[in-house]
């Protein structure tokens, strides 16, 4: 009875032994069936590649020509161009220069248009004493005492600017000078005067004096000078020469 169920127990272990062999041999052969070779070089599928095509030069001026436009910018001037653009610049500059150089104001010297003491001197900062009026006052002219009828010379070349009746210093010539100076010579008499627009030259007699008004009767008979510079009077001495 022993031997009988050793016999039964060794043919159940052979059973289990052979249906493991089978499965091992079962997932082997799947296992293997499921793993797929290498493919080759006609069977692998071309991946795409793009090559990158340099442009030619039509093309390439032509997209800068675009893009340009585009950016609202002009292309950059060609050496032609430069070299025209500076020219032209430098023509300009030049000419610039030669109206700045013909603007420059020439040098005027003046001289005393008559010879005399002074009665009345130029004083804008200082009131000064005024005989005929009693009473101190600024001046901003120069009184020069002379003789009435004496000739009165052009301080300096000149052309006769305006003619015009004052006040205070009679019948009054006015000259304009090369350096934009104005001076102004009273009261002088009708009859001999240079006339508006007449041209003199320095030491030319434009007038003769006559007799003072009634505003400078006290001082006597005298030549009232003045000098404007840009359109302020300024002191005849500081300019004037002996």
């Amino acid at each position: 009875m022993k031997k009988k169920n050793e016999s039964k127990m060794a043919a159940v272990l052979v059973s289990m032994g052979l249906c493991v062999v089978a499965l091992g041999a079962g997932m082997t052969y799947y296992t293997w069936s499921n793993v797929k070779e290498p493919m080759t070089a006609e069977e692998s599928p071309a991946s795409p590649v793009t090559v990158a095509k340099s442009p030619t030069l039509d093309t390439a001026k032509a997209q800068r020509e675009q893009m340009s436009n585009d950016d609202g910018e002009a292309p950059d001037p060609t050496p032609a161009q430069e070299a025209k653009t500076t020219e032209t610049k430098t023509t300009s500059e030049q000419k610039t220069t030669e109206k700045s150089t013909a603007k420059v104001q020439q040098t005027v010297t003046y001289v005393y248009p008559v010879t005399g003491e002074t009665v009345m001197p130029y004083s804008v900062d200082k009131a000064v004493y005024d005989p005929t009026l009693d009473q101190y006052r600024t001046n901003d002219t120069l009184c020069i005492a002379a003789e009435a009828g004496t000739e009165v010379k052009a301080a300096a070349d000149g052309t006769v600017a305006e003619i015009k009746e004052d006040d205070e210093s009679g019948r009054t010539l006015v000259l304009e000078h090369a350096d934009g100076t104005r001076t102004t010579y009273g009261p002088l008499a009708a009859e001999g005067m240079a006339k508006k627009g007449d041209t003199v030259k320095q030491g030319q007699t434009v007038g003769k004096l006559d007799q003072p008004t009634k505003y400078q009767a006290a001082l006597g008979s005298h030549l009232v000078f003045a000098m404007e510079v840009n359109g302020e009077r300024v002191d005849p001495t500081k300019k004037l020469e002996k």
